[in-house]
């Protein structure tokens, strides 16, 4: 599986997506989230090339469903993540496509078309932004400047005693691209579903960097998430003292119930 194949693909799904931007008609699935006609456009394109090349791989993508996910590799498809940010006129949305094997993450490309940003990774080297080796960032994590990613609907769900900032951007992959780049200090995603993060962790794990689950701290394990299924418990992501720190900052608003229900609300970035 090489890279170069893989961000050819992607640059010409960025282009189908810079032809809609600003222009897309929004329509709403039976879960109420957002899509557009190049979400589809996008996808239908990437599973073309996926399965001309590797017809023997599986396939798992936000708007055409799963395919053959009992296969030794899987590709992980967004077409848009941050369809919300797209819709509405913000730059913060990308192609995101990740494949694992036997659910370990094993390459990744995630590309911002309005930025023209590239992160990128495969098992043979370093995490990748546009082109140049990078890594999460590990000090300074608590300066007044250091900053956070969170869900728009974080001051619903959760409490957080973090003396940096926070910011909600819209992607979920590119929240995980700017820990692993060392620009976010670490991030909440909420649940997501695999491939809004597929991509993404396979360049934070190349930059050093995890994820653990909120509530019961373990290691985010991709392989509970392979036939479509959200993950179990909100995801924090960083470098190993990033996931320490957070996990002792945030909580869930009446811990408990809200602690085991607040997933209902939290995949809003995609």
């Amino acid at each position: 599986m090489e890279l170069d194949q893989v961000r050819a693909w992607v640059r010409e799904a960025g282009e189908i997506g810079r032809k809609y931007y600003n222009t897309a008609e929004v329509r709403r699935k039976p879960d109420r989230s957002v899509v557009t006609a190049a979400d589809v456009e996008i996808e239908q394109l990437l599973r073309a090339r996926i399965r001309a090349t590797y017809p023997q791989h599986g396939i798992l993508g936000e708007e055409g469903g799963v395919h053959n996910t009992d296969a030794e590799y899987l590709w992980a498809i967004d077409p848009i993540d941050g369809t919300g940010a797209f819709v509405s006129g913000l730059p913060i949305w990308g192609i995101s496509i990740g494949l694992l094997q036997q659910g370990h993450p094993i390459l990744g490309c995630f590309y911002l078309p309005v930025l023209d940003e590239w992160y990128e990774a495969d098992r043979r080297g370093p995490a990748l932004f546009n082109g140049q080796p990078t890594e999460v960032m590990r000090e300074n994590l608590l300066d007044s400047e250091a900053w956070i990613c969170v869900p728009s609907n974080i001051h619903r769900l959760y409490s957080i005693h973090y003396p940096g900032k926070v910011r909600s951007l819209g992607s979920m992959a590119a929240y995980i691209c700017y820990v692993a780049r060392g620009t976010a200090a670490g991030a909440l995603v909420g649940r997501p579903k695999l491939w809004d993060i597929a991509a993404g962790m396979a360049v934070l794990e190349r930059a050093g960097g995890g994820a653990r689950l909120l509530h019961s701290r373990q290691p985010l394990d991709l392989r509970t998430m392979l036939n479509g299924q959200s993950a179990p418990e909100p995801v924090v992501v960083g470098s190993p003292p990033a996931l320490e720190m957070l996990l002792k900052r945030i909580r869930a608003r009446g811990e408990g119930r809200g602690a085991r229900d607040e997933g209902r609300g939290m995949r809003d970035e995609g």
